[in-house]
């Protein structure tokens, strides 16, 4: 293996990093086929100095996301073939009620997500595994006996000689000082040993990624952290602990600290400290860090005040005195080792993944732990390579992960090291799905800002934008409208003003702010034979005319559904919804567009109202220029025109599946919108509708949603809008599409109705035939129409006829599911088309 410091003076692809990441990277790019490949670090090969070099390995595999899920059991497994990998198990107890019924949700994600062998176990039989722990302070824990240690250093010097056998060369001690790029492209790296020309660059450097970024001028939305570290001198209640079976991984997360055996030492990890938050400039440079006399520049000097004393915002023990009282061993206990490491968190908790927006050959594979480094390694090596993510040659869904899901705003130092902070304080904290942060706030406000805030809007933060839920102020039609209770979990951080709005823009009319859906506005000369080669359907519609249509990258996966408009010959209005969509989906449309063409992304640049409801027409007739009857303008059709003095683009449909319209203007007109609309509304018992009705109507309508029920992981005859694809066309994608329509489909995706009255559940829980695991509840919620709850899942098509009798897991109960055909509510459109 290389380990001088001359590096060769030209590469096809340039890694650096070579931790972890960058060595799982560089194997599997080494599996795709590519030879010349050039891994660099600053530190020496492979303890190199960054998070892998002190991490303890812990591989917790169960996560709320299934992205993350998959991407460590993917670790785990590679690991375990490189014997770099020891399987303990890892137990996470519960010290509250709170706690304990987030442990069943959780085993019930790892059902859901694929992983085997998951248990929930009483304190005593934690304690017979786990012995010096005091079982009485608990309630209990979810166990997964195929979590453990990974060896980070001993996996990244094995993926390293395994890539070695196609010809990467490694070279450590070798700081990189530049990227140097010209014409929109990577064109060398440089280093202090020498420049080396190539075509690719991959960083994953993690801790050091945002001085990369400046390199480039690419905003990294990412912050060090470190959090602390210390091994006990041998415990009495350990002694002798070198036996067979290796004591499982233990996390107390009520107080944000793990543990790990070493021999008869016991090592607790604490981020039970206020955020500790570390420039990276300051670990970089060697001239930085000499003067710090530490063993790796990812490490920092132990500060005792942090464990000895309580600093953490949200917690009433220091964690000295709460890792004692899980385990009484710890009481007046000497540290062996004692550390502050570092490691790094995005302002969303997730990694950075992707290409660069504007350098082309630049990519990004940032803020991951050792735990889904091993599948990083291969998403990112086959995105390289094949142009697509896939995880172990498989579609994945990495759109969590994207780096352009980040918004503008994301790039400021002050919203990265206010979110981090934030997402450090919470790594382990019970965060309810609904709970919303308090810094950075109202970032984004749409025009009818103040007069929601009148109403009593509950505003969500999405993206930077302040998006209303639901209002208070319906909450006086509950005399009305009745809405079931919830159960206690679901009830948090939720009205019944939701199933208010949801049935009155069922029963009269409501409206919905649609400022934070993204129009993107395509023009010019060939724009039609574009957006053929883009989109699933057939884009020759007439002026006038809208189209439904999927946006598929070349594995076939659903990219994006689109409402398309055709507002004149050569100009075309496709809908998309807001925040990370919207960035997502702009890119990609960009990156193929001919340069020809004409590309506005309405992001800001307008707002908009839904007029939804039985009397929409009613409403907006006297109100607009245009003739709104069937005959003049049909459902699916759009038209420029104006509501009294302000100009309007105006679509004929709606996501809540009633008769209305999406009403579209500049920014500087949205107030009037708002105040026009509203109160030529009053006389007809006008509501305003929050994202919860919108959700629970649009469920019940069966319309998809783009980043659950929708993802690149799916093909649209599995996502149910095959409807929405015309293979007389030819468009990206099409060739996997048709193949695995000649493979045969598989899964469907399915609604269920729970047969229980007023029962709801969560997403990502267990549908089950028996006890199999078949499916798992992508989207969730309640069909206050149809009085039910209501779970869409993709099941195997053997399980997807109407009729079919399944159960759904929801915190540790089994309820009765039914197979529904679709939609639930409304089956012949009857009242959209009105």
């Amino acid at each position: 293996m290389s380990t001088g410091t001359t590096p060769p003076e030209s590469a096809g692809t340039v890694v650096v990093g070579a931790g972890c990441v960058g060595c799982s990277a560089a194997y599997h790019l080494a599996e795709q086929g590519r030879e010349d490949v050039v891994v660099l670090d600053r530190g020496p090969l492979f303890e190199t100095g960054g998070s892998t070099s002190h991490a303890p390995g812990l591989v917790y595999q169960t996560n709320g996301g299934k992205l993350m899920t998959e991407l460590a059991a993917y670790t785990r497994e590679l690991y375990t073939d490189l014997d770099s990998y020891r399987t303990s198990g890892g137990i996470e107890v519960a010290y509250t009620e709170d706690r304990w019924k987030f442990l069943k949700r959780k085993y019930e994600w790892g059902q859901s997500y694929g992983l085997d062998g998951g248990e929930l176990l009483s304190p005593a039989e934690i304690e017979e595994r786990v012995p010096q722990i005091d079982s009485t302070v608990i309630h209990g824990g979810y166990h997964l006996p195929t979590d453990g240690k990974a060896h980070a250093v001993d996996a990244s010097r094995k993926m390293a000689e395994r890539a070695q056998e196609v010809g990467h060369e490694f070279y450590g001690d070798t700081l990189v000082t530049d990227v140097e790029t010209s014409d929109g492209a990577v064109q060398a790296v440089v280093t202090e040993n020498g420049r080396i020309e190539c075509d690719e660059l991959l960083v994953a450097t993690n801790i050091w990624g945002p001085l990369f970024g400046d390199m480039v001028d690419t905003d990294i939305p990412l912050v060090p952290c470190s959090h602390q570290y210390l091994v006990s001198e041998p415990l009495d209640e350990l002694a002798g602990a070198e036996r067979e079976i290796e004591q499982p991984l233990l996390r107390h997360q009520d107080y944000s600290e793990y543990f790990r055996q070493h021999g008869d030492s016991y090592g607790v990890g604490s981020y039970n400290h206020e955020p500790l938050l570390v420039d990276p400039e300051d670990i970089y440079g060697p001239e930085k860090l000499d003067d710090l006399g530490l063993e790796y520049p990812s490490l920092r000097e132990f500060a005792a005040e942090h464990f000895y004393e309580n600093t953490h915002p949200d917690h009433d023990e220091s964690a000295y005195d709460a890792a004692r009282e899980l385990v009484p061993a710890f009481d007046g206990v000497e540290w062996e080792t004692e550390m502050n490491g570092m490691f790094c968190f995005t302002p969303d908790g997730m990694p950075i993944l992707g290409p660069d927006e504007e350098t082309d050959g630049l990519w990004w594979s940032l803020a991951i732990w050792v735990t889904q480094s091993g599948g990083v390694g291969s998403v990112i090596a086959e995105w390289m390579d094949e142009g697509v993510p896939r995880l172990d040659g498989e579609r994945v869904n990495a759109d969590p992960a994207h780096i352009s899901r980040f918004q503008p705003h994301a790039g400021s130092r002050e919203f990265t090291y206010g979110r981090g902070a934030q997402q450090y304080q919470e790594v382990y904290q019970l965060i309810h799905p609904r709970e919303q942060p308090e810094d950075q706030r109202a970032l984004r406000r749409s025009p009818f800002y103040d007069r929601q805030d009148d109403l009593g809007a509950e505003f969500y933060d999405t993206n930077g934008w302040e998006v209303p839920q639901w209002y208070e102020t319906n909450e006086s039609l509950l005399s009305e409208y009745e809405v079931p209770d919830r159960p206690d979990w679901l009830a948090r951080n939720w009205s019944k003003a939701q199933g208010v709005e949801h049935q009155a823009v069922r029963d009269r009319v409501a409206m919905f702010d649609m400022t934070t859906f993204t129009g993107i506005e395509i023009a010019g000369e060939g724009t039609m034979e574009f957006l053929q080669r883009l989109l699933t359907n057939d884009m020759d519609c007439p002026v006038g005319r809208m189209r439904y249509a999927a946006m598929l990258n070349e594995d076939g996966g659903i990219l994006a559904d689109l409402t398309v408009a055709r507002l004149d010959r050569d100009r075309y209005l496709l809908t998309t919804g807001g925040g990370n969509s919207a960035t997502l989906h702009s890119r990609w449309i960009r990156e193929h567009a001919p340069e020809s063409l004409s590309i506005t992304v309405h992001d800001s640049s307008r707002s908009g109202v839904g007029v939804w409801g039985p009397e929409a027409r009613e409403l907006l007739g006297p109100l607009v220029e245009a003739d709104l009857s069937n005959d003049e303008f049909p459902f699916y059709a759009v038209q420029e025109t104006y509501l009294e003095s302000l100009p309007v683009t105006m679509l004929r449909l709606s996501y809540a599946g009633e008769l209305g319209w999406e009403i579209y203007t500049p920014t500087e007109y949205g107030a009037r919108l708002w105040d026009t609309v509203w109160e030529a509304g009053q006389e007809h018992g006008i509501v305003p509708m929050g994202w919860e009705a919108l959700a629970s109507t649009s469920l019940e309508k069966g319309y998809r949603l783009w980043g659950t029920d929708v993802t690149p992981e799916y093909t649209p005859d599995e996502a149910g809008i095959g409807f929405a694809v015309d293979t007389d066309t030819e468009f990206i994608g099409k060739e996997a599409l048709l193949a695995a329509r000649e493979a045969g489909v598989d899964r469907k995706l399915t609604p269920l109705t729970l047969d229980a009255s007023g029962m709801v559940v969560d997403s990502g829980h267990p549908i089950l035939d028996g006890e199999d695991v078949i499916g798992y509840g992508c989207r969730a919620g309640y069909g206050y129409s149809i009085d039910a709850g209501i779970v869409y899942s993709y099941l195997p098509t053997e399980y997807a006829d109407a009729g079919t009798s399944l159960d759904v897991r929801y915190e540790g109960e089994r309820y009765a599911a039914t197979v529904r055909d679709e939609p639930l509510f409304d089956p012949e459109m009857e009242r959209m088309r009105g």
